[in-house]
């Protein structure tokens, strides 16, 4: 009987063929998802056999995923700032450069003992204001989302909360969102333009278009969710924009022509403006 490390060195090899740039740290994420394993017990183990049950659940794995379906869609789950986030085919992966949006809050309110408010347009899985709540423990706010699907996943991962009852995930048109009496409004809207042919395979096969594309060059739905924050009545407020590649200059242009001051344009560390801090 094969041994752990020999199904994971076939692993390996399957995914090299099959051209998957991450082939070794896939093969052992899927390798430890299969046999319930962590970093330290995968190495105290390797040499133990693996019986046939589980070799042929993990080539089935390995076969998906050499077909260019993403890790995170395959486990379930995507770790995102201090947790790891149930995800499904519904909800778009989280990415390390949607964290700017927590570093930013962070930044602009140091006290996280503040009782803000907050509202997350296109929640998805929940990931950005779920993380935000467990910074500010006296928080309390909306995730929004068009997707009954997303939201389904948001509510699962809002148990990662020692108090969940002070968020709340609405199936809602996002972009026509009542937005008053909030102090933080978080976004990170569909913003690929249906035109963009350098999109991944694994993300135009696999993600939810309707979380990925938007019309008007990918600047729809920043144009909706400003038309409507400008018409917020409510004292001071913040808003934290995750932005495409390319988009600073046009989504800055529309934060100006609807009377917001820009606060700050943070980069990623390959040094592209990802998001966008404004005040009004």
């Amino acid at each position: 009987m094969p041994s752990i490390q020999d199904a994971f060195l076939t692993g390996i090899k399957k995914l090299k063929d099959s051209n998957i740039q991450s082939y070794q740290i896939d093969a052992k994420i899927l390798l430890k998802y299969i046999l319930d394993l962590d970093s330290e017990n995968f190495e105290l183990k390797k040499n133990c056999e693996i019986s046939n049950l589980n070799l042929n659940s993990y080539f089935k794995l390995i076969k998906r995923r050499s077909e260019d379906e993403p890790v995170a869609y395959i486990v379930e789950k995507q770790s995102f700032w201090n947790d790891d986030f149930k995800v499904n085919k519904y909800t778009l992966i989280p990415r390390p450069e949607t964290e700017l949006i927590i570093e930013n809050v962070i930044k602009q309110f140091p006290n996280k003992d503040d009782k803000l408010n907050i509202v997350d347009l296109g929640t998805g899985s929940g990931c950005i204001i779920i993380s935000l709540f467990q910074e500010y423990i006296n928080a309390s706010g909306i995730g929004v989302d068009i997707s009954q699907s997303a939201i389904d996943i948001a509510n699962m991962n809002k148990a990662l909360l020692a108090n969940p009852k002070r968020l709340e995930f609405i199936k809602d048109d996002f972009s026509n969102y009542n937005l008053n009496n909030f102090d933080i409004i978080i976004a990170n809207p569909p913003y690929i333009s249906y035109k963009d042919t350098n999109l991944q395979n694994s993300v135009n096969k696999y993600e939810p278009h309707l979380a990925l594309f938007s019309e008007k060059n990918g600047l729809d739905f920043y144009e909706k969710i400003l038309n409507n924050a400008s018409t917020v009545n409510s004292n001071q407020f913040y808003l934290f924009l995750e932005i495409g590649i390319g988009q600073e200059v046009e989504v800055s242009n529309l934060l100006n022509n609807n009377n917001f001051t820009i606060v700050s344009v943070e980069s990623d560390l390959a040094k592209i403006p990802r998001c966008i801090v404004a005040k009004k």
